[in-house]
């Protein structure tokens, strides 16, 4: 009974690392803290945005559009229509 459990703790610990380091988004507070700072949007507002982009890009791109170093003309017509959809959906978050 011992080893048992042993190995669930070892599997729980295993997905915890995984989770911690590998799917958690290191721009989403940033993202969502720039939103706040627009003044014009609440934090639940802010909080479903944040998770609207970041369902739609990776962090590299997210990084990229907060930089303000989107130069190409395809990526920025899909980042002002992510952006104009994700402000409409999150207009009543639930």
């Amino acid at each position: 009974m011992g080893k048992v459990l042993l190995w669930i703790a070892a599997v729980m610990f295993a997905i915890y690392l995984v989770k911690t380091q590998y799917l958690s988004s290191s721009t989403w507070t940033p993202f969502r803290d720039g939103c706040l700072a627009g003044g014009s949007a609440t934090q639940a507002q802010c909080d479903c945005l944040a998770d609207y982009v970041h369902e739609r890009f990776t962090d590299e791109e997210v990084q990229r559009i907060m930089d303000n170093q989107v130069t190409d003309p395809v990526f920025a017509e899909k980042v002002n229509q992510t952006v104009i959809a994700g402000t409409l959906s999150c207009r009543n978050p639930q």
